[in-house]
């Protein structure tokens, strides 16, 4: 999956079936989730093709609970990014180069 198909799946995560103005925001939400994964250690190589469908669903997980904030889904849909976040965090695969880019020589490997 590339970035651009990540951002698509995004807008699709939130209900947004148009393109329009506001994908930009819909952009702006991934980005931070994916500059969240960094903070907590993810190699840019999960991430520059995110294609490991933990990283994948986190990055909408986080969209869904963000985007457009429902006060009373809010907790619901942060608890399951957390959870993917503990998830992605108890495997230490995660850290360093994703296999592919590690066997080619990619940007962490």
């Amino acid at each position: 999956m590339t970035i651009e198909e990540l951002y698509k799946a995004a807008r699709l995560r939130v209900r947004k079936a148009v393109a329009d103005d506001l994908d930009q925001d819909v952009r702006r939400v991934a980005d931070t989730a994916i500059a969240d994964l960094k903070r907590i250690g993810v190699s840019d190589s999960w991430l520059s093709e995110p294609s490991d469908p933990l990283i994948v669903e986190a990055v909408l997980s986080y969209v869904k609970a963000n985007y457009s904030i429902d006060t009373n889904a809010y907790p619901i849909l942060s608890g399951i990014y957390d959870m993917n976040i503990t998830k992605i965090k108890g495997d230490s695969k995660y850290f360093s180069a994703a296999p592919d880019q590690a066997k080619t020589g990619g940007a962490d490997g």
